[in-house]
This record gives C-alpha cells, structure tokens and sequence, in this order.
C-alpha cells in the first residue's frame, strides 16, 4: 500500500489532469495523468483517463492497447472501454471490429440500451439497415430516455436506404416526442431535405425552360453558338428571340452508387424578324452514371438532328418560334460526353468535361467536321457563407474539311455564385477566349480573342420553378482585314429572361 502522501498527490495530479481535460489541453492532461499513474499503478481510472487522452491526440494505437487492458482485467466495471474501442474502429471505418467490440459488451451487460445504440450505428455504416433498425429500436425500449434520438436515428437510417416517406414519417415522431430539443431542430431541417431527395430520385425526369430575349448583334451562322463554334459574323442587327427546351427519360437503372437513362430532348430558338436564324434541334440521349465517394463518374451519348432556317409567315404573332416549320435539316451530330467530378474535402469540387463530337451538314456547302473538347472546373464554397467562387479553362479543337472553318481555342474564366437576398441568387463570370483559324486564307491565318462578361439573377418559387434573368456582353477582336475591313471585330450583347419548369 502506498503512503498517503503519495495517494493525495496523485489526487491532485488527476485533479490537474481534469481541469486540462476541460480546457482541451490534451498535452497537459497528459502529463498529468501520467504522473498520477506511476504514483498509483493500481488505479485503473487513471488508466482510462490516458487512454482517452491519447485518443484526443490521435495515437489510437496506444489508446487500444490501455483500453484492452483494461476489459481484460475488469470488464464489468470498464465497459465503457468498450464504447471507446468500437468508437476508434469506426473512425478508422473498420465498423466490423467496431461490431465484434460491441458485442463482446453485449454479452457482459445483455440490458444495456447504449449497446444496442452504438451498434445501430454500426450497422447503419454497414449499410445493414434492417439491423440498424432492430438496434435503435431495442435501444429504445430498454431506455425510454434515448426515444427521440432513436426515432431519429430509424428515420437517418430510412433516409439513407432511399425510404423517404418512412423516413419523413420517423423524423415527424422524433419531432412530437419533444419539440424543443436540439433534435427536433434537426428533423425539421432533414424533412424537407428527405422530400427533395424523393423528388429527384424518382424514375422518370422531365424539364422545360422557355425564354424570351433580344439579341443586339444577331450572328449570320445560325448553328455557330449552337454546336460550339465561336461567335460567327455577326449581322449588325439586333431582334427579339424565345426559346424552347425540352428535357425529359426514364432511368431504367435508378440506384443511389448507379444510375442509368433514356431520354430525349428538343431546344428551338425563333427570332421575331431573323426567320433564317431559327435553329430546332432534336435529340434521344443515353446516359449512365456512377457514384463512389468521392468521386461521380457519367457517360453520356447524344444523337441530334438540327434544322435550321425558316419561312416569314407574314404575321407578327406573339410566339416567335416555328419548331423547325418550312426549315431546312442541315446537321446530324454525334455526341460522346464523358464526365469526372471530385467532391473533395473542405468543400472542394472538381468538374472535368471532355467532349468528342461528329458533324455532318446536310446542305451540300458547310464541311463536315469532327470536335475535341474540355474543360475544368473548380469551385469552392468559402466558410460560413452561400458563396462559390470558381475558376477553369476549356479548350477546344474543330478540324473541317473546309479548311477555313478550322478552329482550336483556349479560354480562361472565373465566377462566384452567391446567395443575395430573401432567395436570390446571383452569379457573375468572366471569361477571355482566343480562337486561332490556322487555314482562314491562302495568305496567313487569323486569330480572335473574345470577352465574354456574364451577370445572373435567379429565384425559385415552390420547389420546381426558377425564374432567372441574364444578361451576356461579347466582345471580339480580330487581327483578320478582308479587303481593308475588319469583318470579326464585334460587341455584343444579350438579354434573357428564362422560366424553367421542372416536374
């Protein structure tokens, strides 16, 4: 036995210890309890104490080797040794050891409902959801104390295996159970987030977005914007436009890692007097996609069909688009679209798009060609606020077999999107392209280089319609004189106001 003087000082030194502990002094806390163990070796709480202190400083390993000494010498009395054990297995997501542990204190204390709810969490990382569920579900008969956080924890459970109403439904009676708590607070946030996420993961999906705008500098290449070409020739004159865009498909494989769909869309642009600049394109797509965090890997294909062209009717009516009525067809286009996206820590994420295109015009004129493009972009949500700023490049590549058509460009661009006010958002962008045209004449090439300036306003109202108004400004210059006239020098700018309807 040793002498009181020693018993009293090791006293103090856990006393030392805590009030560390406390203050997240973990190094300090540490050095105490230390010292009160090698004044008395036979106190197993002060053990604990470093056993849990080494956990703060992530030397989990020498955390294990206390908290297995302790089980093995007084399991009944430590088994909260156990919880400890099982906690660091599942932050290093090893969740079967952290199961095993768990039922080994199972079998000491059959009645114990923090048990049952330690392995619903187990479980539920396990993606054993029918199990998680029995789990939070005993847990909260041996203690009626843990049936808010229970109900709570089924309806996550729920959420995550993509059984919205059940979930919503769970989440609602943790709500009832009391609703001041912190808890409740947090249902009532996840609710809506549940019934989004039923929105968006039913089977079928269908868009339509219609706009009206005015086009101060109406380009002459009715298809240039269109398939991806730079800005072509403009007109010198401005008009009224609307659009048409129409997105709808089923997916066939509708999982929450894999998804896989059919679909079609159709897009027509009508202008008011520039009736030989509509364009209707229609096109079947075929996608699939997978997620593996974090990483979201798609893969799409489009076939299109555009129309270009038209025929004034003589009238002035209030819907400007003819959906290829008395167009001529002019391009068949095949799309392959591969797409990365990195979710990355501290609210990172990383947006890769290549794209290979294959064009062939109809009109017995325009070259056929082939299309090489990317692009990445990374964007980032800043601390404590609804701003994402984002910063990228493309590039892209259009080999013609009319050699005065072929094209590469490079562009820069930068943008912040940011909530404004009472659910408006706003986004701006900047962006500088240089387009070179290595074979424009016999004589030299010509080179362009486009500012592009883009300022966004938009709402949504209810959950499925966005109002949004954009206004788009161009500027290119060129080196290019064709018979003593700079032809590709050119502002622009456009203004567009866009409802867009999702079902």
């Amino acid at each position: 036995m040793l002498p009181a003087y020693s018993q009293d000082s090791a006293m103090s030194y856990y006393a030392d210890g805590m009030e560390a502990l406390d203050m997240k002094d973990y190094e300090g806390a540490l050095c105490s309890f230390e010292k009160a163990v090698r004044m008395d070796p036979e106190n197993l709480e002060f053990q604990y104490l470093v056993g849990v202190t080494y956990v703060r400083i992530k030397r989990n390993e020498e955390a294990l080797e206390i908290f297995e000494s302790l089980i093995s010498k007084d399991p009944k009395n430590y088994l909260k040794a156990y919880y400890d054990i099982s906690a660091i297995y599942s932050g290093q997501k090893n969740y079967k050891k952290a199961l095993d542990t768990l039922n080994l204190a199972g079998k000491i204390d059959p009645e114990s409902a923090r048990v049952y709810l330690e392995k619903g969490y187990a479980y539920k990382n396990l993606k054993d959801y029918d199990r998680a569920i029995e789990s939070f579900e005993r847990a909260r008969e041996l203690d009626p104390k843990l049936t808010q956080l229970a109900i709570f924890m089924i309806g996550a459970t729920y959420l995550e295996a993509e059984k919205f109403d059940r979930a919503v439904e769970m989440f609602r009676m943790s709500i009832e159970v009391d609703p001041d708590t912190t808890l409740a607070g947090n249902a009532r946030q996840t609710i809506p987030r549940a019934e989004t996420a039923a929105w968006i993961r039913k089977p079928w999906y269908l868009a339509t977005t219609l706009n009206w705008g005015y086009d101060d500098n109406v380009p002459r290449d009715p298809l240039g914007e269109i398939t991806g070409r730079p800005l072509g020739l403009p007109s010198g004159s401005g008009d009224q436009f609307q659009t048409f865009y129409l997105r709808g498909g089923y997916k066939f494989i509708n999982q929450k890692d894999l998804e896989a769909g059919l679909g079609y869309s159709m897009f027509s642009i009508g202008y008011r007097e520039w009736i030989d600049s509509n364009v209707t394109s229609q096109s079947p797509h075929l996608y699939v996609q997978y997620s593996h965090d974090p990483v979201i890997l798609r893969f799409q294909y489009d076939f299109s069909y555009f129309y270009a062209g038209g025929k004034d009717q003589g009238i002035n009516p209030p819907i400007y688009l003819t959906f290829a009525n008395n167009s001529e067809a002019r391009l068949r286009m095949h799309s392959f679209i591969p797409t990365i996206t990195f979710l990355e820590p501290y609210d990172l994420r990383t947006d890769i798009n290549l794209s290979y295109q294959i064009k062939d015009y109809l009109d017995g004129v325009t070259g056929d060609a082939s299309r090489y493009g990317g692009n990445i972009t990374q964007s980032y949500k800043i601390p404590n606020t609804r701003c994402y700023p984002r910063i990228g490049y493309r590039y892209a590549y259009e080999p013609s077999d009319d050699k005065r058509s072929t094209y590469r460009y490079h562009e820069v661009f930068v943008g912040v999107s940011s909530h404004i006010y009472r659910g408006v958002w706003g986004d701006l962008s900047f962006g500088y392209m240089r387009t070179r045209y290595p074979d424009f004449s016999s004589e030299r090439d010509r080179l362009d280089g486009t500012c592009t300036t883009s300022v966004t306003l938009n709402r949504n109202f209810f959950r499925s319609l966005l109002l949004s108004f954009t206004y788009l400004h161009f500027h290119n210059s060129s080196d290019f004189d064709e018979r003593g006239e700079d032809l590709y020098s050119f502002k622009k700018n456009v203004y567009l106001l866009s409802f867009t309807y999702t079902f």
